[in-house]
């Protein structure tokens, strides 16, 4: 026997029994005894070449060897605490764990030692340290996998296949970068041009976090081309004009004409005090299959001033949409046709009791929708107010925690860590159909609705958000050093968006271009062409079986007896009913007249009273 067939904590365990048979052969049972005799470790390599060309040659110590297995397993659970979440630059909180002197370790034992016990898929590294320091760089760079609360088994191994492998990378899966750019540019254009075009106009920008569009893109194209036909999205105010605009096509044209507020003649009304917010909460619909007609359609549900408030109702949207009531019997529910997304605010998430409410429903059978994707939006900050004053848990997602969902922490200034996290997600809801939360953590540009002064509140952090790059700058700037663009063409996307938006603005007319969303109206004299009615012995008859048992059932002989003698208690019941109010009608006349009596209590009118 040789050390190949053991590995990570096996190897361990082999290696602290052996110890012990060493000691004392009777300390281990006859079977492992007898592999003992037969089975000797690896020896020492003979010169320092050799270990290298061969580092697992070597004799192991066993406390070495246990100390790696949990190095590996620390970082695995606990590298998003090392992760490079924030784009603002914050040091994140790390964790002793991940030092591999608290195990006793240094970088020469992890050479000496081999990759396979680290195991997975960096088993095949050179030696320990190679393997721990790829493991390091996955699970603590700019997307921190928080997963080690998730209890099935089959669950927390394809996650980690998954994201060991890099197979929804873009070195796997490549994407196109300047179509990325191209998407963030129409992203930063659109804001800031609303921002110069319309002064002191509510637009809650999604400047910050431009990155959700892009995965919004991501995961609608892999949806469409798994042949889900139904994608429902459920989002409040931050970034909802940008989604409407970019995800599922909103003209520009009409998105103008509600920032300039016309006000019509015939619903004058209407248009003052409440229209001016409205914009904010509209519903869309697209669809979407390569540029082409419908295949899938993209539905933005409508959403009140209530952040979440729509959550329950975009599940509700996708269960009747996937459900075949065309069938006798049971409705039937295809989670393969519809895909809910719902973006919660970092604030709103732990802070709304309607979010764990409709978490609670999630894996119910008569509610579950086969999975929801949760984006946060994360711009840590809450209005005005710090995290540290708004929760009391480390991330605004662990509250998915306690409802066994796994969660992706990710930085939104890195765009191919973001594309990442989207496939990642789309995978996992396509393998478990259960839910799946990126908590995509940015900032915010500006004020809360931009009339806000945030400096006024958060000075510090605003002065770095005021020096930092948008997301699209950082992006042009890594495409310009890895020679795929130059600087110049990156600067030209700007300026062409501008120009086309400038036109867009310049060939407004607000009186009719506000083309405002109206219910398609049903086919004149439809109702009186649709026979309704029903035949009364069809009622009867309806009625008849509520009251008969059907002959194969088994019940308890209370339920049975009830159920058979209901029609009987029913009409007594109604004559008791009336026998009490009888009663009760002669009870309150005869208070009425002892209380006239007793207000005549005098002895020359008492006789006329009794």
């Amino acid at each position: 026997m040789t050390w190949n067939p053991f590995s990570g904590v096996n190897a361990a365990y082999v290696f602290e029994l052996y110890e012990r048979y060493l000691h004392d052969p009777a300390s281990v049972d006859a079977a492992t005894r007898a592999f003992f005799e037969r089975w000797t470790p690896p020896e020492p390599a003979p010169n320092a070449s050799e270990a290298a060309a061969a580092p697992v040659m070597v004799t192991p110590d066993v406390a070495k060897v246990a100390a790696v297995v949990k190095y590996a397993q620390a970082i695995r659970e606990y590298g998003h605490l090392a992760a490079q979440l924030d784009p603002l630059g914050s040091q994140p909180l790390g964790d002793p764990s991940l030092d591999m002197s608290s195990y006793g370790l240094t970088e020469d034992d992890l050479r000496r030692l081999p990759a396979s016990l680290v195991g997975g898929v960096l088993a095949s590294a050179r030696n320990a340290l190679d393997a721990t320091e790829l493991l390091r760089a996955i699970y603590a760079g700019s997307i921190g996998y928080d997963f080690d609360h998730i209890r099935r088994p089959e669950e927390r191994e394809w996650l980690r296949e998954a994201i060991e492998s890099g197979r929804y990378s873009v070195r796997s899966q490549p994407l196109d970068s300047e179509a990325l750019l191209q998407r963030l540019t129409e992203v930063e254009v659109f804001e800031r041009f609303i921002h110069r075009i319309f002064p002191g106009k509510h637009r809650f920008s999604i400047e910050g976090l431009d990155i959700m569009v892009p995965m919004l893109d991501e995961i609608i194209a892999l949806l469409a081309d798994a042949g889900e036909t139904n994608i429902l999205i459920g989002m409040a105010h931050r970034g909802r004009l940008n989604v409407l605009a970019h995800t599922l096509g909103k003209s520009y044209t009409n998105i103008f004409a509600e920032f300039k507020d016309p006000v019509r003649k015939h619903r004058h009304g209407d248009d003052i005090g409440w229209m001016g917010d409205v914009k904010y909460h509209l519903g869309g619909r697209r669809a979407i299959k390569n540029g082409s007609p419908v295949d899938s359609v993209v539905t933005m549900a409508p959403n009140p001033s209530h952040l979440e408030f729509v959550n329950p109702v975009v599940e509700g949207m996708a269960r009747a949409a996937g459900t075949d009531v065309g069938k006798r019997g049971k409705p039937a529910f295809d989670p393969g046709i519809t895909q809910p997304i719902l973006i919660h605010g970092d604030a709103a998430f732990p802070g709304q009791g309607i979010v764990s409410e409709t978490l609670n429903l999630s894996q119910l059978p008569g509610y579950w929708t086969g999975g929801t994707l949760h984006i946060i939006t994360n711009n840590q900050l809450g209005f005005t107010t710090n995290p540290v004053d708004s929760r009391s848990t480390l991330y605004a997602s662990d509250l998915a925690k306690g409802f066994k969902i796994p969660v992706l922490h990710v930085n939104a200034d890195d765009p191919e860590a973001c594309i990442e996290a989207a496939r990642i997600a789309f995978g996992y809801l396509a393998e478990f159909e259960r839910d799946f939360v990126i908590d995509l953590i940015g900032y915010r540009r500006w004020g809360h609705n931009e009339g806000d002064e945030p400096f006024f509140t958060q000075p510090l952090m605003y002065t770095k958000i005021k020096n930092h790059p948008t997301v699209r700058q950082i992006w042009a700037d890594t495409l310009v050093k890895r020679g795929v663009i130059s600087s110049a063409r990156a600067e030209d996307l700007v300026k062409d968006h501008n120009l086309k938006l400038q036109s867009v603005l310049e060939g407004l007319d607000p009186e009719r271009d506000l083309i405002e969303p109206l219910p398609t109206p049903p086919v004149p004299k439809t109702a009186r062409r649709l026979v309704t009615a029903i035949p009364v012995e069809r009622l009867r008859e309806l009625n008849r079986s509520l009251l008969t048992m059907p002959g194969e059932l088994q019940c308890a002989s209370q339920a049975g007896t009830s159920h058979a003698e209901a029609p009987r208690r029913g009409r007594e019941a109604g004559r008791a009913r009336n026998r009490l109010g009888h009663r009760r009608r002669l009870g309150r006349r005869q208070r009425a007249r002892r209380r006239h009596r007793c207000a005549f209590n005098w002895s020359g009118c008492r006789a006329r009273h009794v």
